[in-house]
């Protein structure tokens, strides 16, 4: 064995503890698309859903298991903030398992293929949340984007749901060639010498006058090629039409589980790598927040379907989210980003489970099927407005909490144009939150109830309840955060 391969099979053997819960999910997931079928014969294949709820549960308690520290040639870094964000992108994919069963079995699609591809992606998002080199970044963003693109048109045998897939796949090929471009250009501006973020920040802030142009386009094509993975303006042409042809399960994934993992990434690469040409990317990164929160709001209001709708909200939510990446103390950014997401994330649920349930009856996908439904079904409807309001910020729900959080450091922070643009356009929001509630309480319903299915009686419940547990315990959920994550 040469020296190299030597090398490089000790760093694997000492450093794979870091990564335990990614091998777990990748080993799961190649087990299940391999020999699957030897196990359940295609009219039991409704059983992979609990067996990755089970697989999800154990990664969650191997993530809390694994120790802090940095490996693989300083590419990989376990830390407060990366297993803050992992543990949400966990979360936000039980989510998306527990929902899928019933949506796929009334559209007969239940797949190995389908669970296998979450597992993929989740792998991804865990190795994007901690990745410390814009090369390990780049491959983990990839490894967590193509399995979306397929999960995006997954129902073959509708014309919008491939649209959306192939659209969002060329957009997401243009945008990761943007940021290989970055990633290329910041690489000569520090001399050729590194990646590492670490290394990268300490290396450009020593880099000539004469390289500034190279600084410039390199953290202009990264800002570019991240912003598209989190739908900020204007790379977000891609988000409505993959929101509305995704199978409703994904979009929910899509809104939650990778906005994590891309947001930790964020924190991760401007916060720690770029700290150093903040005066590069802090006015360009401005621009793209205050243009997410206007035009997410503001073209919302026009939606008539519920998952552009929420499409639209979702971009507004993270140009909210990126004023924490803005903060000039990456510690205190991650820890509002990081409770801002969890409470998104409960909310987004929970909505996405009432939709997922009329969608089941027929309805659901436009706002006008909510009509009625506080009589039909009033405990439904009350979780429903529930998620509304708290998504809307409106005092003394959890989303207040978020919101208040972000605002409160975006403003000590100096950025006192973007707050006030941040708090008009939650107003703006709330109107078009409040125009759902208006629907199911004060218009008249049409056709009979029907009994919900226990799996979303379940989800309903339990994010109901914890939006309410959250707004009762809001001040101490902001201490908690503190505790969470750190840089």
């Amino acid at each position: 064995m040469t020296g190299f391969a030597q090398g490089l099979l000790d760093a694997l053997l000492r450093d794979t503890h870091l990564i335990t819960p990614q091998l777990f999910l990748m080993v799961v997931a190649t087990l299940m698309l391999w020999p699957g079928d030897l196990f359940f014969n295609r009219n039991e294949k409704h059983r992979w859903a609990p067996i990755t709820l089970v697989v999800l549960a154990i990664t969650a308690a191997l993530i809390g298991r694994t120790p802090d520290g940095e490996g693989f040639s300083r590419m990989f870094r376990m830390d407060g903030l990366t297993r803050g964000f992992e543990m949400l992108c966990v979360l936000g994919t039980a989510a998306t398992v527990a929902l899928s069963v019933k949506l796929l079995n009334g559209l007969k699609q239940q797949t190995v293929e389908y669970y296998a591809l979450i597992l993929f992606s989740l792998a991804g998002m865990l190795f994007l949340c901690g990745a410390s080199d814009l090369i390990s970044v780049y491959f983990s963003l990839e490894l967590m984007a193509i399995c979306i693109y397929i999960l995006v048109a997954y129902l073959r045998d509708r014309a919008t749901s491939v649209e959306a897939g192939v659209k969002y796949f060329l957009l997401g090929a243009f945008s990761s060639g943007i940021l290989v471009y970055g990633i290329s250009l910041l690489y000569g501006a520090a001399g050729g010498t590194t990646t590492n973020l670490a290394d990268l920040n300490q290396a450009l802030a020593l880099t000539p006058t004469t390289s500034n142009l190279l600084v410039f386009s390199g953290v202009l094509m990264v800002l570019m090629g991240m912003a598209f993975k989190v739908a900020a303006v204007p790379f977000h042409m891609w988000s409505p039409d993959a929101y509305e042809g995704a199978p409703t399960p994904i979009t929910m994934f899509m809104a939650t589980a990778p906005k994590a993992a891309a947001l930790a990434a964020f924190l991760r690469v401007f916060g720690a790598g770029l700290h150093g040409v903040s005066s590069d990317w802090v006015l360009p990164l401005c621009y793209i927040a205050g243009a997410s929160m206007i035009l997410g709001n503001v073209t919302a209001v026009r939606q008539e379907s519920m998952k552009r709708l929420l499409a639209y909200s979702s971009i507004a939510h993270v140009g909210y989210m990126l004023l924490g990446v803005l903060s000039g103390d990456p510690r205190a950014g991650a820890q509002a980003v990081w409770l801002y997401m969890l409470i998104y994330i409960v909310m987004n649920t929970g909505a996405f489970a009432v939709v997922i349930y009329l969608q089941g009856k027929g309805e659901g996908e436009r706002i006008e099927d909510f009509k009625g439904l506080g009589r039909k079904h009033p405990v439904l409807a009350f979780a429903m407005m529930v998620f509304m309001l708290s998504l809307a910020g409106i005092p003394p729900l959890a989303g207040f909490f978020g919101k208040f959080y972000l605002f409160k450091l975006a403003i000590e922070q100096g950025f006192v144009t973007l707050t006030v643009i941040a708090l008009l356009t939650s107003a703006v929001g709330a109107y078009y939150y409040l125009g759902v509630v208006k629907e199911m309480y004060f218009r008249e319903p049409e056709g009979e109830a029907v009994p919900m299915g226990a799996t979303s009686v379940f989800v309903v419940t339990l994010a109901c309840a914890l939006v309410l547990v959250a707004t009762a315990f809001g001040p101490w959920l902001v201490d908690w955060a503190s505790k969470v994550t750190w840089v």
